[in-house]
């Protein structure tokens, strides 16, 4: 039963996954035929920063997931205050990074391409 629920899973989300490709090409031709190759070349750009600031997190939310998962089953919560705590600060160091690199590009992208 086990091996079956993880095939169908397996299925629907490579289903998914080829839905989402084929979509994300046919979104293209649309936007480059309704607003040209240059205001969609400006939309890209900007949808590609920002998944790139989105990688800043560095899977800390799946090791905050496995690490406060000892301590929750066993009822630690001394435990589970520190490392809730622990997470919040890089969160926030996290956070105030990825502000400042994306003010900076805000500004700076200006002077990198002409026609913004």
């Amino acid at each position: 039963m086990r091996t079956i629920k993880a095939i169908n899973n397996f299925k629907v989300d490579l289903f998914i996954t080829f839905f989402l490709i084929a979509l994300g090409f046919y979104l293209r031709t649309i936007f480059v035929s309704k607003m040209g190759a240059d205001l969609t070349g400006v939309m890209l750009l900007f949808t590609q920063l920002t998944a790139y600031l989105n990688l800043a997190e560095l899977g800390i939310g799946v090791a905050a997931a496995s690490l406060l998962y000892k301590p929750l089953s066993e009822g630690d919560y001394a435990k589970i205050k520190y490392l809730t705590l622990l997470l919040s600060t890089i969160y926030r160091y996290i956070s105030f990074l990825v502000l400042l690199i994306g003010i900076v590009i805000g500004f700076g992208i200006y002077f990198f391409i002409d026609s913004v």
